[in-house]
């Protein structure tokens, strides 16, 4: 089928011969695993290899993502001297490289292996805001259609959740967040796309889970499930949010930058399908003046996280160091610990010999008493 065929057959509200790609790309940290597992609930197909909760902090409730995807992306952006912590925009020149077609050959692979025949599959990783052209193409190779759901979540709760799981200071976790809405909302464009509040989600969320249904023109297989519905209750209400901050309080904050809150007011907007048409005009000036300024400070700052890694790996050294003597002088506890039980159990053992050696005495001096006695007799 081709492109143009597929398009067609979108317009038209005939969904039912193509195969769906829910692509959930948002910022790390914004709540695309809790979209991605309710997706599940309702019918969405997960990857074959999804990762599990012990790939790493932060996700006790699962990441929904699939791992051998996600490795992928990372490795996508290692060949283009980038990495998922990078705010910097990604270099449009990597799509002219000759690595790329090796990427596209793995991205086919990978995409049957994890979702074979599947008509309506969730594809979800961080990584894919910064990759989603990438990923967009590959879905429509692999004969799917790709429907974009984007998390929003406010930035500085996102910026305390990445301090908190990997140490990143919130100033960088601003410009990650930046970047990465940024990129997904510009590559999401002229594409069947949906908005959602992280916090909605996890509060109203059947009602979300119906609006994206309308938004995006999608019927949930397992929608009117009452097992589905029970889970999609327990996994919202047992949701972990460790972050919330007051949005009012976010956009009137004059140390925040305004290419943020004039952002997070806009998607924010969208993702109650309240969108203005001067909306995407403004995000593409604060784009490009992002884009703009990044060479000017980036190298500053790159040497400056350099110089905040290498503090940090002094700390870890010695940190580890104050650990080796640690555990040491708990090994010298332990010695001088079991001298003192030897050094207890000699002066006990002393002791009894003294009292026995005090009662030989006694029975000594009646002795010479007795003999003593004796003597008087015989004299």
């Amino acid at each position: 089928m081709s492109e143009s065929e597929k398009s067609q057959i979108v317009r038209s509200g005939d969904r039912r011969s193509i195969k769906i790609a829910i692509l959930v790309a948002g910022m790390h940290r914004s709540g695309t695993s809790a979209v991605a597992r309710i997706l599940s609930l309702v019918g969405c197909d997960l990857p074959k290899n999804v990762m599990g909760s012990d790939a790493g902090p932060g996700n006790e409730k699962g990441f929904w993502e699939s791992s051998v995807i996600t490795d992928l992306n990372s490795e996508i952006l290692k060949s283009a001297g980038s990495s998922w912590d990078d705010w910097r925009a990604f270099d449009v020149g990597w799509y002219a490289s000759p690595v790329v077609e090796q990427f596209r050959e793995r991205a086919q692979e990978l995409l049957h292996k994890e979702f074979g025949d599947s008509r309506i599959f969730v594809l979800k990783d961080p990584r894919m805001c910064r990759l989603l052209e990438f990923w967009i193409e590959e879905v429509r190779n692999f004969g799917s259609e790709p429907y974009i759901v984007l998390p929003i979540r406010n930035p500085l709760d996102v910026a305390s959740s990445l301090e908190t799981r990997d140490g990143i200071d919130t100033s960088i976790g601003h410009l990650l967040w930046l970047r990465h809405v940024l990129n997904a909302e510009k590559a999401s464009r002229d594409i069947n796309r949906a908005y959602v509040r992280y916090d909605t989600l996890l509060t109203e969320t059947h009602a979300t889970v119906d609006v994206l249904a309308r938004t995006l023109k999608v019927s949930w297989p397992k929608r009117g499930a009452i097992s589905s519905q029970m889970e999609i209750e327990e996994f919202a209400s047992s949701a972990l949010r460790r972050h919330k901050s007051d949005d009012s309080g976010f956009l009137r904050n004059p140390r925040i930058s305004h290419w943020m809150t004039r952002s997070f007011e806009i998607l924010d907007r969208w993702s109650r399908t309240d969108i203005r048409t001067t909306d995407k005009g403004e995000l593409d000036t604060i784009r490009t003046a992002f884009d703009e300024a990044t060479p000017a400070f980036s190298r500053a700052i790159v040497v400056g996280l350099n110089a905040a890694k290498g503090l940090r790996a002094a700390q870890e050294t010695l940190n580890q160091t104050i650990a080796g003597h640690r555990q040491q002088i708990d090994a010298l506890n332990q010695i001088a610990a079991g001298r003192e039980e030897r050094i207890n159990a000699l002066d006990q053992d002393i002791a009894a010999r003294d009292k026995q050696l005090a009662t030989l005495n006694e029975i000594a001096a009646g002795r010479e008493e007795r003999i003593n006695a004796l003597d008087q007799d015989i004299a």
